[in-house]
């Protein structure tokens, strides 16, 4: 078989602790994991924000806030670390040693659950804590560390509930599940892949169900909380504000490449907006489609000052002197999210070509985004970055003299290449009969992980415009699977050419007799 299952009676840690390989290799991973640090904040001494998102996460946490534009947990995640330092390096830091942590737990995971060969796992570990996109993210002020770190502990646990689980396993899965819930909308489909791999699992049957009513405990109670915040703040009972804004915007990048429907031809309801809409798409319809500001699908429909849906907010709310920005826009996601699946069901075929067939486009390559340049080049932050930090100024700098992030720039044709790689190396596994030759447990771990990359997938393509950022856990777990499928695939065509080169030699080596034998 390709892979077993440890047939080691060690538990994970005693394996960790007595086995030399790993304690070399631990040390060796924590000295460069410190040296990349302190090489990285060098030229990098400040930490990249990117408007609005950071500095709306930072609003959120100063004022304390139960709902916020983007999920609450890392606004929360901020206000909990501010109690301890509010140094901005100790917060950088936090993050960057926890996404190296929990890319440790995954490897050794790994290594301890499949049984990898040791110059295999030693390249794995190389390629994994030297990735530049890992100091480059821990950086940033935002999500992205904090989720990506989590949706790899809960990738990693799934690991372990399907080889070994436990109780203790399935009460911290569940808090983990939770924090990433409350941390990223991406994570909306986490609970439904951990529901199912703990109801298949060998446990008991109580077991299983008090593990499910767990996570289902936790993540009513956060979903209604969140809710509750949304009518008090709004009067609408919604979950997330900002998905509401999105389905519309997604919406609008293919209904802006349909002929126009009539206002009279709309639900009542819907009218007003709908004139914005189309009148504000006639005014582009005449400029070039690569001078046009929706040419390609990113955030102009949900962010632009010109977009019909920041147009219909202004109007609808330009007598109300007294609300918060965030409760005027807040209070538009539901009817928004409701316009914007009505243009997606009347408009299908624009909305497929030119929005979900461009955005697959970007999962297969993702724009750099964010991550192409420090600061977005600019020399000063918002002032409350300056305030939450403690610094005496605003104004930023670096080490280098431009601004772009060079390192980071071939990725998206890594990415691509390791995409379309995948998918045919896990074809081509189950062709050379890798499954046939891998055990049960393995078989179903397989299966998990493309279903998995499959699901971030459709998820990530439906839902919004992606980037580089977004796409960070997919991206690092890929890699990792990609390399032990190719590293199965060119040994059997080594043991397959071997076995051809022997059957010639044996052969040409052959008497005439022998050779009428074999005939």
């Amino acid at each position: 078989m390709l892979f077993q299952a440890p047939t080691t009676s060690q538990s994970f840690n005693e394996w960790l602790r007595t086995n030399s390989e790993n304690r070399l290799l631990l040390r060796l991973s924590a000295a460069i994991i410190i040296g990349q640090f302190l090489l990285f904040k060098f030229f990098y001494p400040f930490p990249n924000f990117m408007p609005p998102d950071s500095y709306s996460y930072l609003e959120a946490a100063f004022l304390n806030q139960m709902i916020n534009i983007w999920a609450i947990g890392y606004s929360k995640f901020l206000r909990f670390f501010s109690s301890l330092t509010n140094s901005d390096l100790a917060l950088v830091w936090f993050q960057y040693i926890l996404l190296e942590a929990s890319l440790l737990y995954f490897l050794f995971s790994a290594r301890f659950l499949l049984s990898l060969g040791k110059w295999l796992f030693r390249v794995l570990v190389a390629l994994s804590i030297m990735n530049p996109m890992v100091s480059q993210i821990s950086n940033f002020i935002g999500s992205d560390t904090l989720f990506t770190a989590l949706s790899i502990i809960w990738f990693t646990q799934l690991m372990w509930i399907l080889f070994r689980p436990n109780c203790r396993l399935l009460f911290w899965h569940a808090i983990v599940l939770f924090i990433a819930f409350t941390v990223r909308y991406n994570s909306l489909y986490y609970p439904i892949i951990s529901i199912i791999v703990i109801v298949l699992s060998n446990l008991k049957t109580g077991l299983k169900w008090l593990s499910v009513g767990m996570i289902t405990l936790l993540l009513g109670c956060f979903i209604v909380t969140t809710e509750l915040a949304y009518r008090q703040e709004t009067g609408y009972l919604q979950y997330s504000a900002f998905g509401g804004w999105q389905m519309a915007a997604n919406a609008l990048y293919g209904y802006a490449h349909t002929k126009p429907d009539s206002p009279e031809n709309v639900p009542v309801k819907f009218r007003e907006l709908h004139s914005i809409v189309n009148k504000q798409i006639e005014s582009i319809s005449h400029i070039p489609d690569f001078l046009r500001p929706d040419h390609n699908v990113s955030v102009y429909y949900l962010w632009d000052f010109n977009s019909p849906l920041r147009l219909y907010m202004n109007e609808k709310w330009k007598k109300d002197s007294t609300g918060t920005y965030f409760k005027h826009w807040a209070s538009m996601a539901p009817l928004y999210a409701e316009y914007g699946r009505y243009l997606i069901l009347h408009h299908p075929i624009p909305f497929t070509k030119y929005f979900l067939w461009p955005n697959l486009i970007k999962y297969y390559s993702p724009p750099l985004g964010f991550m192409g340049s420090y600061n977005l080049k600019n020399e000063q932050v918002d002032p409350i970055a300056a305030k939450w930090f403690g610094w005496n100024s605003n104004k930023i700098s670096t080490r280098f003299k431009g601004k772009d992030i060079d390192v980071i720039k071939p990725f998206p044709i890594i990415i691509a290449v390791s995409n379309l790689i995948f998918a045919l190396s896990f074809i081509g596994f189950i062709m050379l009969g890798g499954m046939k030759r891998s055990g049960h447990y393995i078989k179903r771990l397989l299966w998990w992980i493309f279903l998995i990359w499959l699901s971030n997938m459709l998820f990530s393509v439906f839902s919004a415009p992606i980037e580089l950022r977004y796409q960070l856990f997919p991206i690092l777990v890929t890699l990792f699977f990609l390399i032990i499928l190719l590293s199965f695939i060119i040994e059997k065509s080594r043991t397959v050419n071997e076995k051809i080169v022997h059957s010639n030699e044996t052969l040409s080596t052959a008497t005439p007799s022998q050779y009428e034998i074999r005939i």
